[in-house]
């Protein structure tokens, strides 16, 4: 790791992660107001970038933009498209249908320098030397969570019926947590162990956190901390209707094939938070909430055959 905060030897063959800067000395705001401009209108757009790892980077690498004049922080997330190693330039393409984001930067950032610094992406007195930085995965995962706390539910994608159905769902469980001592409990501990955090997108805004049964059984919910875990509002509607289950090992997300929206995209890539001081969710549970989505899975192959 260097003094910047980079890993000069990210890789394994998977996507990898590079930090992308911006100053107004370079490039205009006025020409990455356009940029921004054209993403909104059409949902995609691409913009050649000056890139110092030219020789590492491939077809399909993550790409976070960082502004770098005052004051600083991460504005977009984007692919790379290709490179052109005699220019050493990237081709960065953003496509909002992948879970690429882009925003101004005058505006509102997604991840703040504070919280740059927090993971060691920016240090005091180290600046980015140039564009094109390789990024630690651990940092990159991070930001991911908090680009994904921005971009809850696309607007327009779930029908008013879907949205009444899943608020009369929301307001059920928190009457029934009011009303029953154990499923109070049960919430009290998943948020403690937790620390207050949603373990995927790290939002930690308490009324939009709720504590999700990982298995359920004949209309029942086994209360023990080791089927529990603290979720954000949206994402525990995603994981009840199994749109979503956790990975055997349960760190990872999978999602369902019918999760077409693209705020959700970014799912695939984080890495699900482990609770302190009490149990993981347990592989039994985890296996029976992912029988359960395969089953749903193996019925909408079967009628769409």
């Amino acid at each position: 790791m260097t003094a910047d905060g980079f890993d000069a030897t990210v890789g394994d063959g998977a996507r990898r992660d590079f930090v992308f800067t911006w100053k107004q000395e370079h490039w205009t705001h006025e020409e990455l107001r356009k940029l921004v401009g054209k993403f909104r209108r059409k949902g995609t757009a691409e913009e050649w970038w000056p890139c110092k790892a030219y020789t590492k980077i491939r077809r399909g690498d993550r790409a976070y933009l960082l502004a770098q004049d005052r004051p600083m922080g991460i504005f977009g997330r984007g692919t790379i498209e290709r490179k052109h190693e005699r220019s050493k330039r990237a081709l960065i393409r953003f496509d909002r249908s992948h879970g690429d984001v882009l925003r101004d930067p005058e505006k509102e950032f997604f991840v703040d320098e504070s919280l740059l610094r927090t993971l060691g992406v920016l240090k005091k007195g180290s600046p980015i030397r140039a564009a094109g930085m390789p990024l630690k995965k651990n940092a990159a995962r991070a930001i991911d969570r908090k680009i994904l706390d921005f971009v809850p539910i696309v607007p327009g994608e779930t029908t008013p019926s879907d949205e009444t159905a899943q608020e009369v769902a929301r307001l059920k469980k928190m009457i029934e947590q009011r009303i029953r001592p154990d499923q109070r409990r049960f919430s009290e501990k998943v948020r403690k162990i937790y620390r207050n955090g949603c373990a995927v997108t790290g939002c930690v805004t308490p009324a939009a956190l709720e504590a999700a049964h990982i298995k359920t059984q004949k209309g029942r919910d086994g209360n023990s901390p080791s089927n529990g875990i603290l979720l954000r509002s949206d994402i525990h509607c995603l994981f009840d209707r199994f749109l979503i289950t956790l990975s055997e090992d349960g760190t990872k997300i999978e999602t369902s094939p019918e999760l077409t929206d693209p705020g959700y995209v970014a799912l695939k890539t984080v890495t699900v938070a482990r609770p302190v001081g009490g149990p993981p969710p347990s592989p039994k549970n985890i296996r029976e909430h992912r029988k359960r989505f395969l089953e749903k899975l193996r019925r909408r192959a079967r009628n769409q055959g």
